[in-house]
């Protein structure tokens, strides 16, 4: 299915954020294996703890949890290197444990013949992110973010209102957000191709 626009919404955590065998439900790499229960349906009570256990004993340093002034410097940093990398912004959000982007990866005539994969840039973004961080020495040398990331594609312009709408709303969680007007709402290019999620 293909973007609106050319715009999706990305989402991803904090390193240690949600582990294999959490109790509030996860899921497999791509599927491989059938998980029961999700985060709105949690699965049955100690079913996982062996394999949450093990997770945690794999980890390389301690989870993740970013504090008030983490999360203000992280949305910035965050943000800043995706504009940098050409990646257009309308909100962005960064939590505790996860954040979210409105993001829009590809201008088909600017960036002919470049890798624009979505997974690349934001891990680039999510480096340079985590380098500024210890740089300012608010936090560990070592990684801030969980490798992977999803980026799913917004359907209609309803769609993108939502997620809009979604991402600032975080702040009452108590998220550090950026809002930024979309500069070009136009449709997308004739031959304009989706990010690789």
């Amino acid at each position: 299915m293909g973007a609106w626009n050319g715009w999706y919404h990305c989402t991803g955590s904090t390193y240690g954020a949600w582990l294999r065998g959490d109790p509030r439900g996860w899921r497999a790499r791509d599927h491989r294996e059938h998980v029961e229960g999700d985060y709105k349906n949690p699965p049955p009570k100690g079913v996982y703890d062996e394999l949450c256990e093990k997770s945690k004993q794999l980890m390389r340093r301690q989870r993740v949890v970013l504090t008030t002034e983490q999360r203000e410097f992280a949305v910035r940093a965050f943000v800043d290197a995706l504009l940098e990398r050409a990646v257009e912004v309308i909100a962005f959000c960064v939590g505790a444990k996860h954040w979210h982007g409105l993001l829009r990866f590809r201008d088909p005539v600017k960036h002919r013949g470049q890798n624009r994969d979505a997974n690349r840039l934001i891990g680039q973004a999510k480096g340079k992110s985590a380098r500024e961080m210890s740089r300012a020495g608010i936090a560990r040398q070592g990684g801030i973010w969980a490798v992977k990331c999803r980026v799913r594609p917004v359907k209609n312009r309803a769609h993108q209102l939502n997620i809009a709408k979604y991402i600032p709303a975080h702040a009452r969680k108590g998220a550090a957000v950026i809002f930024l007007p979309a500069r070009d709402s136009s449709p997308a290019k004739p031959g304009a191709s989706a990010p690789r999620s």
